[in-house]
Parts: C-alpha cells; structure tokens; sequence
C-alpha cells in the first residue's frame, strides 16, 4: 500500500535530521506500529522532570480550579 502525502513527505524530511535524531524518530514509530504504551524518556528528560518536581512552584487546586474557570467563560 502506498504512503499518503503527509506520512511520505514526513518520512523525507527525517533523512535531514542528525542521526540521533532520526534514532529517536525510529524508536517512536517502531513503539507507535508496535502499540507500546510506554512511553521511553532519554536520562535528560528524566533530570529535567526531577528537577522541575524538586521545583515545589505548583499551583495549588484552587488556582487551577480558577484558571480553568477563567479559560472557560
């Protein structure tokens, strides 16, 4: 079965990437066809979700609560 547009034309700009990048591109596709819900982070996007958790800078439920009131009216 041939590639629609998008997917092919996605496909060709991947072979621009750097090669770590298209690495990064091929594990998700192959997670993607493989129907793998786990979803991998590479050890730098781990620090920085420890880090940010570290933070303790969160809003608390009445402020989101608020926020989403304001985003909905």
């Amino acid at each position: 079965m041939p590639l629609i547009k998008e997917l092919g034309d996605v496909i060709a700009r991947l072979g621009d990437l750097p090669e770590d990048r298209q690495q990064a591109a091929a594990v998700l596709l192959l997670d993607f066809l493989e129907g793998t819900d786990d979803i991998v982070l590479t050890p730098e996007q781990l620090a920085e979700i420890e880090r940010r958790l570290e933070d303790e800078d969160f809003a608390t439920d009445d402020e989101v609560r608020a926020f989403f009131d304001r985003m909905r009216a």
